[in-house]
């Protein structure tokens, strides 16, 4: 093999690879963005109960697993998914804990403005 090839051969494996990397992202965001939507639509479905995050959870488990292909569910199973959706809650918490304190701190700052 010359150099030439051995080159082609690199680029090649690097186009592969970063083109995995593309999908999986693309993928990746995708799948949290579905799962968020089943979190919002588990909250509003049940609103009225109380204590019920372990009906929730379950709720949106078992329709990201439906969701995926028989053929595939063999290579994911289901802690993945619910590993998955654990994350996606924990991420729009973290969010919504942030914007709350971005609106206590702008409330707080007008009140103070307000007073002087």
């Amino acid at each position: 093999m010359n150099s030439i090839q051995i080159l082609r051969s690199v680029l090649y494996v690097l186009t592969a690879a970063f083109g995995g990397l593309a999908l999986w992202y693309r993928q990746n965001a995708a799948i949290r963005s579905k799962v968020a939507g089943l979190i919002a639509e588990a909250e509003n479905r049940y609103s009225i109960l109380s204590k019920s995050g372990d009906i929730k959870f379950e709720w949106v488990a078992s329709r990201i697993y439906q969701m995926v292909p028989a053929a595939l569910r063999l290579f994911i199973p289901r802690s993945l998914i619910n590993t998955v959706i654990q994350a996606t809650f924990d991420a729009m918490e973290n969010y919504a804990g942030q914007q709350l304190e971005r609106l206590a701190e702008k409330e707080k700052k007008d009140v103070n403005e307000d007073a002087i």
